[in-house]
């Protein structure tokens, strides 16, 4: 069956903006098109203080070390024990992104069962601009995360992280590092990313959620390409043997 006319369109918008940005894009996916660019530790509705956020985050950072002992937690530096802590699920300042559009598409789809999803694009570089002052993309390796991160005047910021495990390799994981000014990304330079054209957002209603399950089932991404380990082969083959009306 053909791809219908509102998906080319979708597709269209995706490489304009590429084009744009000369291929310089990131991607994210939300299943849900009224969710906001905050990181999991930003969603916590802690109060007005960012005070409050920064002493949560040191706690955690701090009870996941010390725990974490065994894991050799304590031989590594800041960076990777919250590239560890974002991995297994605790709520950081870190926001997942993605190189492939792919990846932010199968990501949009979980937990899409009504309504309109979304697909978030970013130039990185333009968005270290307009926070650093420069378009480079570093991948931080010293020690200093929380010290650095007590600033309060610290601004969002793009990163390369360490591709420490085969999921952020499979998902060509990406990081966007949430400041301190407790507004979501797309709100915290105010029209700056918009007009340049280098952050949009395309929602997708449901009428394209066929065109999406095609798309991905062409291009073979599933929970196992995405999460090559026994948890994402399970579920896998989940999706694939069992029926739906069977549940």
């Amino acid at each position: 069956m053909a791809f219908s006319e509102n998906w080319k369109t979708i597709m269209d918008e995706v490489a304009d903006f590429s084009r744009h940005n000369s291929g310089i894009v990131w991607f994210r996916g939300h299943c849900n098109s009224t969710f906001s660019l905050n990181s999991g530790l930003f969603r916590l509705r802690i109060g007005n203080q960012i005070s409050e956020y920064l002493s949560l985050e040191n706690q955690m950072f701090n009870y996941f070390k010390s725990l974490g002992y065994l894991q050799s937690l304590d031989e590594k530096d800041e960076w990777t024990i919250v590239y560890s802590m974002q991995h297994h699920g605790l709520r950081t300042r870190l926001l997942d992104w993605s190189e492939s559009f792919l990846v932010s598409l199968f990501f949009a789809n979980l937990g899409w069962n009504t309504g309109s999803c979304s697909i978030w694009m970013i130039n990185p570089e333009s968005l270290n601009a307009a926070s650093i002052g420069t378009s480079e993309i570093k991948l931080p390796t010293k020690n200093g995360f929380l010290t650095k991160h007590a600033d309060s005047n610290i601004k969002s910021r793009a990163i390369y992280p360490n591709k420490s495990n085969s999921r952020i390799v499979a998902q060509h994981g990406v990081f966007t590092v949430q400041g301190n000014s407790l507004t979501p990304l797309e709100k915290e330079f105010s029209e700056t990313l918009f007009s340049s054209n280098s952050l949009k957002r395309i929602d997708l209603t449901y009428e394209v959620r066929e065109d999406v399950l095609n798309y991905l089932k062409l291009n073979g991404i599933n929970h196992f390409s995405l999460f090559p380990d026994l948890d994402g082969l399970s579920k896998y083959i989940n999706d694939t043997h069992i029926n739906p009306a069977w549940l």
